[in-house]
């Protein structure tokens, strides 16, 4: 299918509208979302105090810098840098 377009008749078997769709006028709980958040999550990461120990765990970089109320670009540096964040921690990826 590489460079080429459904027809019309194609997309119309294909889609489901309305009330044909299953997650019609539905939405998923926060429990539902926080688990598809987890399993989407490529990139756990680890903050960890000066003497090296681990002190909490973030899904995400998004996660992180909501935490510490700076955005996203700045812990994607810190972390490919490795300098100490906030004069008190280190940010590192973690292993699934």
């Amino acid at each position: 299918m590489y460079k080429k377009t459904q027809n019309i008749q194609a997309l119309k078997a294909i889609s489901k509208p309305g009330k044909l769709n299953p997650m019609y006028n539905k939405i998923h709980s926060i429990e539902t979302r926080k688990k598809m958040s987890i399993s989407n999550s490529k990139n756990p990461l680890g903050l960890y105090n000066i003497e090296n120990n681990l002190v909490k765990i973030f899904m995400n970089q998004v996660e992180l810098a909501v935490e510490f109320s700076v955005f996203k670009s700045t812990i994607s540096r810190y972390i490919k840098s490795g300098k100490i964040f906030k004069n008190k921690y280190f940010i590192r990826k973690l292993n699934k």
